[in-house]
């Protein structure tokens, strides 16, 4: 089992660490570079096809691990998974390419998102009915999904996060044995780590919307599959709120920050967590640091959360969000260029 985890790993870095020049290159070459905005902070023109480097690198390894391995563990799970991820590249594709526009995007969202609850992958709340965990999970991975679409924003930042979120959700895949979480999580988190090779400051390439939306698809649906809460042990439904921290509170914080000066959440924003970071006078590579620091601290509290008892996990989770509520609140503060 070690040697087949160290494989997943290595040949989903050596397949990323290939892939994503071929992919620089021919964006570069089909002027697939990001477009000059005017609440976009960063001027650079570079191109944004890399998340099609991860997602082939996720197909190619994980395909060649069921042929040359031939487990029956997880399978069904899998082909299950990959019809409605690769829906979601598809649009994310098209809209890195023709710029969806936002309705339609949220609708390819929740095909893809229905077709994979309604074929049995969901929460399973054991205090809520059918519909409802139905309802939920499909809300879940929407916001999850949009959560990272919004959080690519600045070199190695939705990579770095991703890097961290699925390292946490294969420690809980293993210690609770579940092979479908343990081969996703192990994939990406091998191509991770190839694609920050390039994404890091200074970025030569960006995942794009396509890479984005299919990162948060695939840590949503992990974090669905996994079980957290047992008779006794209720807090324990919170513990992916914790490692998806970062990305849903810069969501929500986006969102608040839209509706108080009645505009559109639709609209491209300049009111994200870094942004305001940087206004501050932080450097990038300090801003970068100090999110991935929170990320990092946001998911040791989940693993505490995760063996403490319901008291102890409910004054931590509450903590932490009351962390996260002042800094939003001290950010909000900022003055930003409309």
């Amino acid at each position: 089992m070690r040697l087949e985890m160290i494989s997943l790993i290595f040949f989903s870095f050596l397949a990323c660490y290939l892939l994503t020049p071929v992919f620089r290159s021919f964006a570069q070459k089909k002027g697939y570079i990001t477009a000059l905005h005017p609440n976009k902070l960063d001027t650079r023109r570079l191109p944004y096809l890399g998340g099609i480097a991860i997602y082939i690198s996720f197909l190619v390894v994980v395909s060649g691990y069921y042929i040359f391995s031939n487990p029956d563990y997880g399978l069904n799970k899998l082909l299950i998974f990959i019809a409605p991820v690769s829906l979601i590249v598809i649009f994310g594709l098209y809209d890195d390419i023709k710029e969806l526009k936002p309705l339609y995007k949220f609708i390819a969202q929740c095909v893809a998102a229905s077709i994979l609850v309604i074929s049995g992958i969901r929460t399973e709340i054991i205090f809520l009915n059918k519909f409802s965990n139905i309802l939920i999970s499909v809300v879940w991975i929407i916001l999850i999904t949009n959560a990272f679409n919004l959080l690519d924003i600045m070199d190695g930042l939705a990579a770095g996060i991703a890097l961290i979120s699925f390292t946490s959700f294969f420690l809980l895949g293993f210690l609770t044995g579940n092979v479908f979480v343990i081969l996703i999580c192990l994939v990406l988190a091998g191509a991770m780590l190839a694609f920050l090779r390039y994404n890091l400051p200074p970025a030569s390439i960006f995942m794009g919307d396509v890479g984005s939306q299919f990162l948060g698809f695939c840590l949503a649906v992990i974090s669905m599959d996994l079980s957290f809460s047992e008779s006794g042990h209720e807090i324990g439904i919170v513990i992916p709120l914790m490692i998806l921290a970062v990305p849903l509170f810069d969501l929500f914080f986006v969102i608040v920050m839209r509706l108080y000066q009645r505009k559109s959440i639709f609209l491209k924003s300049n009111d994200h967590f870094v942004f305001r970071m940087l206004k501050t006078g932080m450097s990038n590579n300090l801003v970068l640091k100090v999110m991935l620091l929170i990320s990092i601290f946001t998911n040791l509290c989940a693993a505490i959360i995760y063996r403490a008892s319901n008291v102890i996990g409910s004054l931590i989770f509450l903590l932490v969000m009351a962390a996260l509520f002042s800094f939003g609140i001290k950010l909000s503060k900022l003055e930003m260029n409309k």
